[in-house]
């Protein structure tokens, strides 16, 4: 059995009253055991002076992990929109079990915080909108960790069954290719842009003709 220290470590900053870390270090027969934010020590019945058993040791580190993975997961998403896998990632680097990392994710997502297809759709009209092909979106979302059914969802929906090569003519808007430099370039990004060789193809060849982007002829031969 151990005593438990809480100290509240102070800093002087030049100020009148000192300011507070914003951790904890909690001690054990003045050995030192946890260092924890003081909204997590918050969360648990923990008192200054407690006598700590090996169990309830066990318990409270236990408890407190599960708090800091909670706790990462709210700061993670204010910051921004973040997939399951993406915070997974980011919980196990900061050395948080697998099971207690899921455990907090899917808390949140309980709470709508975290919503892979809503993220998904996001992403998936982003690029669209901004002239990039399906393959180059469906990198975009593999990197976020957004794969299988969803992501192809996401993708049907954003791109639906338009021609890719109508859609490669849309993304080159007023690029020039009359030459064969200028065409080079043009099928150089698209390329990067995520379409097929033959969709830049095809919409390299409208664009020379400086014909109109229909669908029927962007898909001449």
């Amino acid at each position: 059995m151990a005593r438990l220290t809480i100290e509240h470590d102070a800093v002087a900053d030049g100020t009148a009253k000192p300011r507070r870390r914003r951790s904890v270090a909690l001690r054990l027969d003045g050995k030192g055991w946890l260092r924890v934010e003081p909204e997590a020590l918050a969360e648990l019945p923990l008192a200054d002076g407690d006598e700590i058993d090996d169990t309830r040791r066990a318990e409270l580190e236990a408890a407190f992990t599960g708090v800091r993975a909670r706790r990462f997961v709210v700061r993670s998403l204010a910051a921004r929109m973040q997939s399951k896998a993406e915070l997974e990632r980011k919980l196990v680097t900061r050395g948080i079990p697998g099971a207690v990392a899921r455990e907090a994710i899917e808390q949140a997502a309980g709470y709508g915080y975290v919503d892979d297809a809503e993220l998904a759709g996001q992403l998936a009209r982003g690029m669209r909108s901004r002239g990039y092909g399906r393959r180059r979106a469906e990198e975009k979302l593999r990197s976020r960790g957004l794969r299988g059914p969803l992501a192809e969802a996401a993708l049907a929906e954003a791109y639906g069954e338009q021609d890719e090569a109508a859609l490669a003519r849309e993304a080159l808007g007023r690029r020039s290719a009359a030459t064969d430099a200028d065409r080079r370039r043009a099928l150089s990004f698209l390329a990067r842009r995520g379409f097929s060789s033959t969709a830049a193809r095809a919409a390299v060849r409208v664009a020379s003709a400086g014909r109109p982007s229909g669908v029927e002829e962007a898909r001449e031969r």
